[in-house]
């Protein structure tokens, strides 16, 4: 049975079992928001298309389809800074369009390459054309994801141009708030309804800059020699200059990489780590970079590390600390405005209810997806350290049996429950981390999928499989050293 427009859709809690307290929560939806159109957005519109939903919209603020795969030759960024938490981020102007491509700027820099093999990424039966390269450049992936988009006709269901600017549950329907932004000078905006939202906009939208002294009167009188990892395009546009790196993780040694061929000195902050760790394979060799500890602070002509070294200010000092969590359209200082009166209702009187995302991480997520406190909305791709796309793929088919009623979930209590210890295991932004953790977490979400399609009239799961550890795409999961070999160099991961 498939989703019906005339179904009453929301939220109900049903008994399941003789104890009164003893409930379950069943969601039904029809009309369905998607807010992006990168790989997880239309991964979402196809399962919901193949489960019969009467209504998919995707909305996407860019002029293009491709979400994160989408480049932009140049990029014009605007943050706070600091920006180390939601309370500090930028919520709105934050980034321009390119005057090239009229679209606006992705972390993609040009000569990026991934750091999964395509078996690993593909979706699960979509698969890269033969003339790929086991790890493929920018390029390539651009044109994969929009192939992916035509070969299953998603392109209608996107509302290009369209920046989601508020979204609120209310009377047992999402109120959206959308602004058209095709005609800069006449920009119109509406409200529009659904019975679900689903966020597949990523989270590359807002660097994280940590603070540290000086930091701001530095970007105060010379706010031109910092810039985020997601405004750097090519090495050359730095020729010459005196860099510092501030990170250590795949795109900031990717970035010092390909800027050691340009700059005349090259400097990497970042935390500690053995020695034995660092791999310069693949860097000019007359340019291996000097690698320090944490800032400390900044004086007005050095930059002075934390154990008590220190470089002249450099030219260029580029952040590639990472991203926060956020999400722009949502009254972070009022999460009750996304819940359910059947959660509020249900909720401990002494349990205060959490920002949707403190930016180092998402709060109240069961099943790292369904908003707990509101099961109508719904975030994909939360968790890093993935391989993305057959990923969005497992999420949305789960979601799409929950909408659909199929799928009953635990009490508010029992969901808030699991997600604390969760919390309490691994605490801040380490409780996204996966890993080798998504091989179980996908196999539970298809064992929920194949459950309720057993049990129900509805259409059973398509293209997904459990896995097992020992299969070969797990295996290279595990295989670092691959990309290393067919790219030719060393530590040249790109998150």
């Amino acid at each position: 049975m498939s989703p019906s427009s005339t179904d009453k859709s929301g939220v109900f809690v049903e008994p399941a079992g003789d104890d009164a307290k003893d409930v379950r929560v069943r969601v039904r939806a029809g009309r369905i928001g998607i807010i992006g159109a990168g790989p997880a957005g239309l991964a979402a519109a196809r399962v919901f298309l193949e489960t019969g939903f009467p209504s998919v919209t995707v909305f996407e603020r860019n002029n293009d389809i491709g979400g994160v795969w989408y480049y932009t030759s140049d990029a014009v960024c605007h943050y706070n800074i600091p920006q180390d938490s939601a309370d500090t981020a930028l919520l709105s102007n934050y980034d321009e369009r390119c005057e090239i491509t009229g679209g606006f700027p992705t972390p993609l820099y040009n000569e990026l390459h991934t750091n999964l093999p395509t078996d690993n990424m593909q979706f699960t039966d979509f698969p890269f054309p033969p003339s790929t390269p086991e790890f493929p450049s920018r390029h390539h992936v651009e044109a994969y994801v929009r192939a992916y988009a035509d070969a299953h006709d998603l392109r209608r269901l996107v509302q290009l141009n369209t920046e989601v600017t508020n979204i609120r549950y209310t009377g047992n329907q999402w109120q959206c708030r959308v602004r058209r932004l095709e005609n800069p000078t006449a920009i119109v905006e509406e409200t529009l309804t659904f019975d679900a939202i689903v966020v597949c906009s990523g989270r590359i939208s807002h660097p994280y800059i940590p603070d540290v002294s000086g930091l701001r009167t530095l970007y105060q009188n010379h706010p031109h020699k910092i810039i985020a990892a997601k405004e750097f395009r090519r090495p050359e546009d730095h020729k010459g200059q005196n860099v510092l790196v501030v990170g250590g993780a795949f795109s900031a040694f990717d970035i010092s990489r390909q800027l050691s061929y340009t700059v005349s000195s090259l400097h990497v902050s970042m935390a500690p780590v053995k020695d034995e760790e660092l791999n310069f394979d693949g860097f000019n060799k007359q340019m291996i970079p000097a690698v320090h500890p944490l800032i400390e602070r900044y004086t007005g002509t050095s930059v002075v590390f934390t154990d008590g070294t220190e470089i002249p200010l450099p030219d260029l000092i580029i952040y590639a600390t990472g991203y926060l969590y956020m999400y722009p359209f949502v009254d972070n200082q009022h999460p009750e405005l996304l819940a359910c009166p059947e959660a509020i209702s249900s909720k401990d009187s002494t349990t205060q209810m959490l920002p949707l995302s403190d930016g180092q991480k998402t709060n109240d997520l069961y099943k790292y997806l369904v908003y707990i406190y509101n099961p109508t909305l719904a975030i994909l791709g939360v968790p890093f350290n993935i391989a993305p796309f057959p990923f969005y793929e497992y999420q949305s088919h789960y979601l799409a049996h929950l909408l659909r009623g199929d799928i009953t979930l635990p009490s508010f209590a029992k969901m808030k429950e699991e997600w604390d210890s969760l919390v309490h295991e691994r605490p801040g932004k380490l409780v996204n981390k996966m890993g080798m953790d998504q091989i179980p977490y996908r196999n539970d979400l298809l064992k929920v999928v194949d459950q309720a399609c057993n049990e129900n009239d509805c259409i059973p799961r398509k293209r997904l499989y459990y896995i097992t550890p020992d299969m070969p795409w797990a295996a290279r999961l595990r295989m670092p050293e691959l990309h290393r070999e067919a790219l030719g160099y060393g530590r040249n991961f790109v998150s």
